[in-house]
């Protein structure tokens, strides 16, 4: 239930939203246009809530030819990396988000 549009997230997103609509691109995202978007990583896990809404947003990046990396790590749930340094799947993030940096914030 906690899940669930009709449980705690469709009432979260409402209230984030504060009364606008929710497929402003402020607000979702993956209704905006990202043509011109610079490089981007998503950094996402297999038990993530919105691994769904991140592969979809790659996508998405992609077909507006911005150059996007997807990284998933298995049985990470949402941004569960930044909890915990000492597991494996968190120094690999945290090694593939500077890889990331270090390729494309050169001077």
């Amino acid at each position: 239930m906690l899940v669930t549009w009709d449980g705690w997230l469709g009432r979260a997103a409402k209230l984030y939203a504060n009364g606008t609509d929710l497929k402003t691109p402020y607000i979702s995202p993956i209704y905006g246009d990202f043509k011109g978007f610079p490089p981007t990583i998503l950094t996402s896990g297999t038990r993530d809530l919105f691994l769904s809404n991140t592969v979809r947003t790659h996508r998405k990046l992609r077909r507006a030819g911005v150059i996007a990396d997807l990284n998933v790590y298995e049985g990470q749930s949402h941004a569960q990396y930044q909890f915990n340094i000492n597991v494996p799947e968190t120094r690999e993030a945290f090694t593939d988000i500077a890889k990331f940096f270090d390729r494309y914030l050169k001077e």
